[in-house]
């Protein structure tokens, strides 16, 4: 990857004289030179941290974002247990939260669909999300008041998926970024953030789930104040025309794909909210749960890196019937054991279950008009993302404390139900409407 070379010159003054002013300045001209060269040695990392390419810089707020996830996913209910809820409890303040994305999701981001718009949201979201974090260290044990810190959390944190994810597509469309390799990053964040949170829960307690969480916040938040060197919507020659989510979902393959991610993502709903507490049920500690879910996320990482040379001629279709078969497979053998070695089998499944399926989404919003895509994204976080993955979320507690583990198998069958959906092929664009070739 070439960067851009900046003009570091600061013009070394020459010249001889004896006096002492003409000392002064010879010694200020050999000071600039070897700041001139000093700068010249090093300035590629400089370079990189003061205006990174797109892809440098969306990977780098993919590793704090998603480190905040890595914490958050696996061990907030493991957090709210600690406080004392109930499983339903805790089950309906996660869900409530994840509720919150769809109407933030719907409502509001569909309004933001000019490019240049897109970095100052993401600026917005990233402070208050850093704001409600903070929150967060001053909760305590009542119902009420974490379930509206969820709510807060959930209408910044939540919108940003989204919004990151157009940035990528845009910068994808004009070949300024693989985004299966920048989207790694992310999940390699997710893996830190899981196995710090779980080691240090382990070794200091629950406690420091929700101030570790706060520094990354922070650090994101502090990072989306660095613009990228190309910035969405220099040169935009593309529709300034609003795509509404109504329009959207008026094409039934959108409306299908929407059902069958809905079922897929929600598959996971038990999974997100109960597998920490399950496993630590059945007699492992906070680190090895941890390393359980770095597994899951470490397959994934493989799948993005090689997305490119697996999938490139597969089509969405395609690609999401591989990831129904594997996502019944998984919470069959999760729902029926606890033993190590199958757990170990069904967290590998992770890449295949969350990730190919996510990149089957990306894919068909990419190939859509520009003026689509963020209406396609707000839906895709919303329903799949959202709505589903909530009712399906507030429906494991309830799930959970009947069947305990078992619960896993109601999930299997939402991945039977994909399957169906996909006898028929859902079609898809094989070019933009500009004419431009797409490369997968």
């Amino acid at each position: 990857m070439s960067l851009m070379r900046p003009n570091w010159q600061l013009g070394a003054i020459s010249g001889q004289t004896s006096s002492p002013s003409g000392e002064l300045i010879k010694t200020t001209g050999n000071l600039s030179a070897s700041c001139h060269t000093f700068l010249n040695d090093h300035q590629w990392w400089m370079w990189v941290l003061i205006r990174p390419s797109p892809a440098v810089w969306l990977s780098l707020y993919f590793c704090g974002f998603y480190f905040v996830f890595g914490i958050y996913v696996p061990f907030w209910a493991v957090w709210m247990d600690w406080l004392g809820l109930s499983a339903d409890d805790i089950g309906l303040i996660i869900g409530i939260g994840v509720a919150t994305r769809c109407v933030v999701n719907l409502m509001i981001l569909p309004k933001f669909h000019q490019k240049a718009m897109l970095l100052p949201l993401l600026r917005v979201l990233s402070v208050g999300s850093m704001i409600f974090g903070i929150l967060h260290l001053f909760a305590g044990s009542g119902w009420l008041g974490l379930l509206l810190l969820s709510i807060a959390i959930n209408a910044t944190l939540g919108p940003s998926f989204p919004v990151s994810d157009t940035i990528a597509s845009h910068y994808g469309r004009q070949r300024l970024l693989d985004y299966g390799k920048v989207r790694l990053f992310g999940s390699a964040a997710f893996i830190a953030g899981t196995t710090a949170a779980g080691v240090f829960a382990e070794h200091l307690g629950v406690k420091v789930i929700v101030p570790m969480a706060v520094c990354a916040l922070a650090i994101t938040a502090c990072w989306v104040f660095i613009s990228p060197s190309r910035l969405l919507g220099d040169d935009d020659k593309d529709s300034c025309e609003r795509a509404g989510i109504r329009t959207i979902l008026s094409d039934p393959d959108v409306l299908r794909l929407t059902l069958i991610l809905s079922l897929i993502h929600g598959s996971h709903a038990t999974y997100y909210s109960f597998s920490a507490i399950h496993w630590g049920n059945a007699g492992f500690s906070e680190s090895t749960v941890s390393y359980l879910w770095s597994i899951g996320v470490g397959v994934e990482i493989v799948i993005f890196a090689l997305s490119q040379r697996l999938f490139r001629h597969w089509t969405v279709t395609s690609l999401l019937r591989f990831a129904t078969a594997v996502v019944i497979a998984r919470w069959l053998i999760t729902g029926l054991s606890v033993d190590m070695g199958w757990l170990l089998a069904a967290q590998a499944m992770h890449g295949v279950t969350f990730g190919v399926s996510h990149l089957a989404a990306m894919r068909f919003i990419r190939l859509q008009a520009s003026e689509k895509i963020l209406a396609l994204q707000a839906l895709y976080s919303a329903v799949p993302l959202g709505a589903a993955l909530a009712v399906l979320i507030m429906l494991s507690g309830p799930l959970y404390t009947a069947f305990a583990g078992q619960a896993f198998l109601f999930m299997a069958g939402l991945g039977t139900l994909a399957g169906l959906l996909l006898f028929v092929r859902i079609r898809e664009p094989s070019a933009h409407l500009s004419g431009k070739r797409e490369s997968d």
